[in-house]
């Protein structure tokens, strides 16, 4: 029910008691009364808003709807009103004045401080969310290959993109990491590199953002042609150099406004982080498994292979063989030269041995001057071929070439295989290490292949 109160139709002054804006209007919407602080927020003189209808003020006339509504319903209503750069939540109050004439009073409470730490606490909590999504991602992984899919999902959950890629720098080249939403067209083309130029000129420009929007698309022929009208770049920094690219695209147009380019750059400072603890973890990793001197995997990596190529050899009843190669007379080289040089020559035979196997196969240094290598699917005769071309390239280098003496070294090596010379690791590194003893007992600088006749 309305409420009778001491107003006059033209009186204002009992207004001026209250220090909020205030304002009052008939049903009609004429401007009953109101008092200086409200002229105050408009900007204006009493003069020019008294009698005035309420419609024809132009920072009111868009409340309008909130003022018919209170006069249906009769009940106290409230509603947010933007005049010049203030956000006020408008009281507006059904009554009836001391005549006996039904009016409206409005009363106007600046709120603008309030919606500014509203929207920062609403900033603030996306911005945990993104952080909290992504590093979810990254921790909740276990497979480290996976991580980047995992964090491209999300980044598209969380920007609404529908297209996406990731690209990071390995020296002189790209590697697509990630990639989703994108046609096979698009796909074959991000591999076979016909876009790395155009990624290349993003990256060396370095800026913190590169947006391109459907008019520009058209200099883009891989990007039309994919349906993009709207593509975000966003440079990933480890150590303060930029190491990568996320591409966040859309086959819809997207406005690009100060809160898209914060989410964009949140995410992609996020994303950073992320690459930067994924290459470190990797580096931790690979330090765990390779040898010092020779960056060979260590023996502890070895035998954890040798287990593993063991199981698949058995599951799917296949062969594999294993080769020991050993430096002849490696203590000579220490006693001659010094153990400098010794680590230097153990480098080189690394380095040749590395490049002569093939890409599927484990090389680890056993311990002191022994190597061993994995050949996964490899017959005895096969794996004879390979170490006896190791051989010969040990035998034809010369090593120490910066220093006046030239050394030239041999090496003697042993093969087993499965499952013939055995069925178990122990089994097959003996074996194979008979197979050595017999090839340094006949002379050295020679590969011999186990054979249970002379076992």
């Amino acid at each position: 029910m309305a409420e009778n109160i001491p107003l006059k139709k033209s009186d204002s002054f009992l207004c001026n008691f209250v220090m909020e804006p205030l304002l009052v209007i008939d049903r009609a919407g004429k401007v009953i009364a109101f008092n200086k602080a409200f002229t105050e927020i408009l900007g204006v003189e009493e003069s020019s808003i008294k009698g005035r209808d309420f419609r024809e003020i132009d920072a009111l006339s868009s409340f309008w709807p909130s003022v018919q509504h209170c006069l249906n319903t009769c009940e106290d209503i409230k509603d947010r009103l933007r005049i010049g750069e203030i956000e006020y939540e408008v009281t507006i109050h059904p009554a009836t004045s001391i005549d006996g004439q039904e009016i409206l009073s409005l009363l106007f409470y600046d709120v603008s401080h309030y919606l500014t730490v509203e929207k920062e606490l609403v900033k603030r909590n996306r911005e945990l969310m993104v952080i909290n999504t992504l590093s979810g991602a990254f921790i909740s992984s276990y497979d480290i290959d996976r991580v980047f899919n995992d964090l491209l999902d999300k980044v598209l959950m969380i920007t609404d993109f529908s297209v996406g890629w990731i690209m990071l720098t390995d020296n002189s080249s790209l590697i697509l990491k990630s990639h989703a939403g994108v046609s096979l067209n698009l796909l074959k083309q991000l591999n076979e590199g016909k876009l790395d130029e155009f990624v290349w000129s993003i990256l060396d420009a370095a800026e913190p953002l590169y947006i391109i929007e459907k008019d520009q698309m058209k200099n883009f022929h891989h990007l039309k042609k994919e349906g993009v009208v709207f593509l975000g770049a966003i440079p990933l920094k480890v150590s303060n150099s930029i190491s990568g690219m996320l591409f966040l695209a859309s086959r819809s147009e997207r406005v690009f406004d100060f809160d898209l380019a914060s989410m964009m750059a949140l995410v992609g400072n996020q994303i950073s982080l992320i690459v930067e603890k994924i290459r470190l973890f990797e580096e931790t990793r690979r330090l765990s498994i390779t040898d010092d001197l020779t960056g060979l995997y260590n023996v502890r990596f070895f035998y954890r292979s040798l287990e593993s190529e063991l199981a698949r050899a058995r599951r799917y009843q296949d062969a594999f063989c294993l080769v020991i190669f050993d430096i002849d007379d490696f203590k000579v080289i220490n006693d001659t030269y010094g153990h400098q040089v010794g680590d230097e020559v153990l480098r080189e035979v690394a380095e040749i041995i590395l490049h002569s196997a093939r890409k599927t196969d484990i090389v680890a240094r056993y311990g002191g001057e022994e190597f061993v290598i994995i050949l996964p699917r490899t017959s005895k005769t096969e794996a004879l071929l390979l170490a006896d071309r190791i051989r010969e390239r040990v035998e034809e280098n010369v090593f120490n070439k910066n220093n006046t003496v030239k050394i030239h070294i041999t090496v003697s090596g042993g093969i087993s295989g499965f499952p013939e010379d055995g069925k178990t690791a122990k089994d097959l590194l003996y074996t194979a290490d008979m197979a050595l003893y017999r090839a340094k007992g006949s002379g050295k600088k020679k590969v011999v292949c186990h054979s249970s006749e002379t076992s």
